[in-house]
């Protein structure tokens, strides 16, 4: 995934966070279906799981937390997996740093380094 992949990821998050409360569906016919459930927290995370007929679950949890001047991102799933981006801006631009070691800093001129 790129970075400007992820910090669209990250800035689809923020808005998603937005949207408060609980949201469940779920689909299917005959004997199978398959629910999905969505929960905003108070602190504004998301906690999101699926379940179906046949005991099949995956849960992903994603939270946001203030680190200086900026956020930090986080979301771990049930298999396993976790996956973190922090971004910030100060006087040398706006900065994003990930767990897989991806960098991005576009200065205040608009050059764009280490964006790939």
């Amino acid at each position: 995934m790129t970075i400007k992949n992820l910090m669209l990821a990250a800035g689809s998050f923020f808005i998603l966070a937005g949207a408060a409360g609980v949201q469940a569906e779920c689909y299917g016919e005959g004997e199978y279906s398959v629910c999905s459930e969505s929960v905003t927290d108070s602190d504004g995370d998301i906690h999101a799981s699926s379940w179906d007929t046949e005991g099949n679950s995956y849960r992903i949890d994603t939270e946001t937390r203030s680190v200086g001047n900026g956020h930090e991102v986080t979301s771990s799933d049930s298999e396993g997996n976790e996956y973190s981006i922090k971004s910030w801006s100060d006087s040398s631009g706006a900065h994003t740093v990930d767990s897989e070691g991806n960098s991005c800093t576009i200065t205040p001129s608009g050059q764009m380094i280490g964006c790939d």
